[in-house]
Order: C-alpha cells, then sequence, then structure tokens
C-alpha cells in the first residue's frame, strides 16, 4: 500500500467556465477562491502587516488592536450570514 499525500476527499474550484481548475486546502480556502475573495485577502494580511509594523509603544498597540477586533467581528458576521444562506440554499 502507497503513502499517499492527497486528500481522499479534494476540493476544487472551477473557473473561465472549465478552463481554470484549482484545489482548495479547505471550506474556508474553497469559500475564498469560489468568491473570488482570494486575491483580496492577499492585500488584507499586507495592509495587517504594514499596521503591525508601526506597533512601537503600548498605546498604538491598543489601535491597532482596535482595528483587528473590529475586522475580525466583521468577518465573522460575514461567515454567519453565508453560512445563514447556504442553509436557506439547501432547504
Amino acid at each position: 500500500m502507497s503513502v499517499n499525500n492527497k486528500s481522499l476527499n479534494p476540493l476544487y474550484v472551477v473557473r473561465n467556465n472549465g478552463v481554470d481548475v484549482e484545489s482548495a486546502n479547505s471550506f474556508f480556502d474553497l469559500f475564498l477562491k469560489k468568491t473570488g475573495l482570494d486575491q483580496v485577502m492577499v492585500v488584507l494580511e499586507n495592509i495587517l502587516a504594514i499596521l503591525l509594523s508601526q506597533v512601537t509603544s503600548y498605546p498604538i498597540f491598543m489601535e491597532v488592536k482596535k482595528i483587528f477586533d473590529q475586522l475580525f467581528e466583521k468577518v465573522i458576521e460575514l461567515m454567519f450570514q453565508a453560512q445563514q444562506m447556504m442553509s436557506k440554499s439547501k432547504i
């Protein structure tokens, strides 16, 4: 029996009328690629890295933390709304 590193149930994203096929590592990755938000995540990661590089004192850290908290609150809210929409479409 050979050892295979690939998942037994891989996820794929099909784009451009079947021309481009990409594998997804998780359901979250699948969601990002399917909606086209994967490129937005790269920009968001860069913005967060820039913000973190500016932290030089505790007050600045607290302001950056507020921004992070607001951002993650919105992301969780959007994920909850997406989950509700997906569950409604199954009914």
